[in-house]
């Protein structure tokens, strides 16, 4: 097994910068998910925040179902805006996945390192988290359990934001192609 597969396109609005940044992945040998028909950010579109939540999950399931025995690691890539500049969110339910990514961020690339967020996603935010995990800010995801539990591989969520909505650049491009390299990397230092 031990593949990794990029998705993109999970919102339609994603789907350029998931393209450019897809470029980049297929010369490291990852696979490439892109979803034609995502769902638009504009959660008003739906009429009902539950048909919009509802057609998000059966997205993801219909997902989970294309990676789990084919793929050992998932990056789903997403995109937000933030004006002062180039930056990202790194989500995981596995902590060994983010010591890995904190490890080759600060040995390899520390400029890009203080870019990055490192988050862990947890069930239940009000729960006292372990030792190990204090290292990381926890989050919840809408994300559906099956995905991001991580029993039959590992989903690491990426969240690149832009200094505007669109492509971005090929600055832009270059960092998060970057940042999937890393978490390749690290999905492969996790199956040795």
């Amino acid at each position: 097994m031990g593949k990794t597969l990029l998705i993109i396109g999970v919102h339609v609005e994603e789907l350029r910068l998931g393209e450019r940044v897809a470029e980049g992945a297929r010369e490291l040998g990852i696979d490439v998910l892109r979803i034609e028909h995502g769902l638009s950010n504009d959660r008003f579109l739906y009429g009902n925040i539950f048909y919009y939540d509802t057609f998000l999950r059966e997205l993801y399931l219909q997902t989970h179902m294309q990676i789990q025995g084919n793929y050992s690691l998932a990056i789903d890539l997403h995109a937000g805006v933030n004006q002062a500049g180039c930056c990202a969110d790194v989500f995981c339910k596995e902590t060994s996945v983010l010591d890995c990514l904190n490890s080759v961020l600060q040995n390899r690339l520390f400029l890009l390192s203080e870019k990055v967020r490192l988050l862990k996603i947890v069930k239940d935010m009000a729960a006292r988290p372990k030792f190990a995990d204090l290292s990381y800010l926890s989050c919840k995801t809408f994300i559906p359990e099956a995905v991001w539990e991580g029993r039959h591989y590992h989903y690491v969520g990426l969240e690149i934001y832009l200094p505007r909505p669109g492509q971005g650049s090929r600055e832009d491009w270059l960092f998060a192609r970057q940042l999937v390299k890393c978490i390749h990397e690290c999905g492969r230092k996790l199956k040795e």
